[in-house]
């Protein structure tokens, strides 16, 4: 008897240092990581309206080699209306395996606007020991007209790219409609193919958010298109992607900290069915956990779809060019025969002095008045262009006032320029048989090159240029449009063709007749 109760003695003296080992090893903030979040995604104080059904994230992780029973209560202040158990229990067996849930609660409309502490308890039994871990996080609860103040859409940029920066090869605030062709429409259909979601998506809209509060505010973002007249939704804008309403696309959320902002972007669709015009683009923010739409932000944006005024301008102007090339070549000899050689030695010349005194330096300096004056370089480009280019044409009527010969001059500086230069393109063609052809008519009509010329009207000879050269500019931008499908805003055409096209040629042109007059002095 007196050995058992020794051999008993021994074993509990020698279990005891090593229980006592154990407890002091566990270090409960060391070895487990044990977080709230409320509401979830929410890393601090968080923002809340009443009326809205949260949930809270929980989340129990282990790093302790060996059997942890573990039991998590949380404790919601009063009035809150917790949906789930508030005590959880669960046995974690190995070293990095956790837990975690999503606790549902609701935050009633009439609760009075505060902040509030939200308490969760882990109680950890490890070897028999129980230690407590407790964690604490506040959440604010807001009336809505405190959370409509704290929030702001300080941004919107339309279109952007992925990042939501602005997209600067489409004008602002515009979006473009990608028609698709007839014939491509009648392939899909034959091959019974369709556009794929890809296709749909013309652009994206960047949004910047600002968070003036002092709560972490979760957030989630989407947007309407809507009639402007009627504030209805335009479904051309949001169609429905492989059975999916666009809705469950075009959202995003995002978590906005105190005192931040943040861009994100969302992808705006454009079935084949939108048709061009003005639209109101909708923001709209919510609270995470409430339908009620905490902010809203309006922007009047513009459909671009196929204009066909740049195209009946362009294949009018083309039309223009042909003809008067055909009538050229149909009629050489006639036109060539009323011009004496020394008329067309001196249209050769002044031809000839254009190209060496405009087209040669603007290849230079056209790229470089781009870089220093960006898009105000027509002012700088327009003093070659413009003035020194009417000057030399005003003078050549002058010395020569006869049908025809602005349209001989136009041609040497094409041919000049196509063989020198390499500058044989359609928009050269166009542009150039255009304002010859407006300048030849309007300069006839006008008594400046008829049977009885009268070229030394300064006034004349300056209005006549200078709005022959007005059409010519306008044509010549829709012309670009259309082959090369660029976009031009009003204000650059507006100033190019009131500046360029009639101000910089009236005086070109006005100089021109003191030009011509001296030069027919020094002939004569």
């Amino acid at each position: 008897m007196k050995n058992i109760i020794f051999f008993f003695l021994v074993l509990g003296l020698a279990i005891q240092p090593a229980a006592a080992q154990v407890q002091e090893e566990f270090k409960p903030e060391d070895m487990t990581t044990f977080l709230i979040q409320v509401p979830h995604g929410v890393e601090g104080n968080g923002l809340a309206a009443g009326g809205s059904n949260l949930s809270a994230y929980v989340f129990f992780e282990s790093y302790y080699d060996g059997n942890m029973n573990v039991t998590l209560g949380l404790d919601f202040p009063e009035g809150f209306v917790l949906k789930d158990t508030p005590v959880h229990s669960f046995s974690l067996q190995t070293e990095y395996e956790d837990w975690y849930r999503l606790v549902d609660f609701y935050v009633p409309a009439n609760l009075p606007s505060g902040i509030y502490n939200i308490t969760t308890t882990a109680i950890v039994e490890v070897e028999g020991i129980k230690h407590t871990i407790v964690r604490k996080t506040l959440l604010k609860v807001a009336s809505r007209e405190e959370i409509a103040e704290e929030i702001e859409v300080s941004g919107l940029t339309v279109p952007s790219n992925e990042d939501g920066y602005g997209d600067l090869s489409h004008p602002a605030s515009t979006l473009i409609i990608r028609e698709t062709s007839p014939a491509l429409k009648k392939l899909l259909k034959v091959t019974d193919l369709q556009i794929d979601r890809e296709e749909l998506t013309s652009t994206y809209i960047g949004m910047e958010l600002t968070n003036k509060g002092d709560s972490t505010v979760p957030v989630i973002i989407t947007y309407d298109v809507l009639d402007i007249k009627t504030g209805e939704p335009v479904k051309a804008f949001k169609p429905a992607i492989m059975g999916m309403d666009a809705d469950t696309l075009c959202y995003t959320t995002l978590t906005l900290a105190p005192g931040s902002s943040s861009l994100v972007s969302l992808p705006l669709y454009i079935s084949e069915n939108a048709m061009g015009g003005e639209y109101l683009l909708r923001v709209k923010v919510k609270l995470t956990g409430s339908d009620w739409v905490a902010v809203t932000k309006d922007q009047k944006i513009t459909a671009i779809s196929r204009k066909w005024g740049p195209i009946i301008i362009t294949l009018v102007s083309t039309l223009f060019g042909l003809t008067a090339v055909s009538l050229f070549f149909s009629r050489s000899k006639e036109i060539m025969d009323r011009f004496k050689t020394r008329n067309l030695v001196l249209i050769s010349l002044f031809g000839t002095v254009s190209f060496a005194a405009i087209n040669l330096p603007m290849t230079i300096l056209w790229e470089l008045s781009h870089a220093v004056f960006g898009p105000f370089s027509f002012l700088f480009t327009g003093l070659f262009y413009e003035i020194l280019l009417y000057m030399l044409i005003a003078s050549l009527v002058v010395l020569i006032p006869k049908p025809g010969v602005v349209s001989l001059f136009m041609m040497v500086r094409f041919l000049l320029g196509g063989f020198i230069t390499g500058n044989f393109t359609p928009i050269t063609f166009i542009t150039l048989s255009l304002s010859a052809v407006l300048l030849e008519v309007m300069m006839y009509t006008t008594g400046i090159t008829s049977k009885n010329p009268n070229p030394e009207n300064r006034f004349r000879m300056g209005v006549v240029c200078g709005i022959a050269d007005m059409a010519s500019g306008y044509a010549s931008f829709n012309v670009w449009m259309v082959l090369y499908r660029l976009f031009y805003s009003d204000w650059y055409i507006m100033a190019n063709i009131l500046i360029d096209g009639f101000l910089y040629t009236f005086i070109g042109a006005w100089f021109g007749i003191s030009l011509g007059n001296r030069l027919k002095k020094v002939a004569e």
